[in-house]
């Protein structure tokens, strides 16, 4: 029933977080859903002390090897491919892995002309983990995007429950055309975060959506239940002349 309402109080409209598997399996056409490069695995490149077993026991509590899902998908009839970090996987944070998986994600969506989404699960940022190795993923994927958006592709981001810190300010900030699930919360650094720095709390609201949109980080917020519908208009009316389907 939770599934059926897409995570949505019927008196509220709150937006609350939905399992990463009801996205992929109910946003997109049925059976459209393959996916690639899933075998890249998030290893411990500098040797953080105990971070290994953290990754064995976060593999075998998700069954997956990195915090990023590469695959393509189609919505109402139209071909694209997507990539969607998800927080199941220490907490969708990004390292070598992830990006590795992103820039070949842009690849694919360049060489079959297809249209790029970034569905954003959730997100906490660059792995800390992997040192520089981390942080070098954000000019990394942000190259490879802005060379697909150069070759006449379409990129477009959707931000659903918490998305934070170095992704946001880099290769998901980045996109001509940024959208919010309503109820989410977006920003460059989390509450904790910024507490925990300035000794200051936050208002309550500070990384709401709505706020977002004033601020103009994002283009509109999204009702999930009419996510389909918005996606294929967006396909249909935003970003260059040289798509395949137009």
């Amino acid at each position: 029933m939770y599934g059926e309402l897409c995570g949505i109080c019927p008196n509220c409209g709150h937006h609350f977080p939905l399992e990463y598997q009801w996205y992929m399996n109910c946003l997109f056409d049925k059976n459209s859903v393959k996916e690639f490069y899933s075998e890249i695995a998030s290893i411990n490149p500098i040797n953080y002390q105990g971070f290994d077993e953290k990754l064995e026991k976060t593999r075998e509590k998700t069954g997956r090897y990195s915090a990023l899902i590469s695959f393509d998908a189609k919505v109402m009839g139209i071909s694209l491919v997507v990539v969607m970090l998800y927080s199941d996987f220490r907490n969708g944070t990004v390292g070598a892995a992830e990006g590795e998986k992103f820039i070949l994600a842009c690849e694919r969506a360049k060489l079959l002309r297809r249209p790029l989404l970034a569905y954003v699960h959730g997100t906490a940022g660059i792995r800390i983990h992997e040192g520089t190795v981390g942080v070098v993923q954000m000019p990394k994927c942000t190259i490879a995007v802005r060379e697909y958006i150069k070759a006449g592709g379409l990129y477009i981001v959707v931000y659903d429950n918490n998305s934070y810190a170095g992704p946001v300010a880099s290769f998901l900030g980045c996109a001509p055309y940024q959208f919010a699930i309503r109820s989410s919360r977006i920003g460059f650094a989390g509450p904790r975060v910024i507490r925990e720095t300035t000794n200051q709390e936050v208002p309550p609201d500070y990384h709401a959506a709505k706020n977002a949109l004033k601020r103009g980080h994002i283009q509109g917020i999204w009702d999930r239940r009419e996510f389909r519908k918005n996606l294929y208009m967006a396909l249909l009316t935003m970003g260059g002349k040289h798509l395949y389907y137009r």
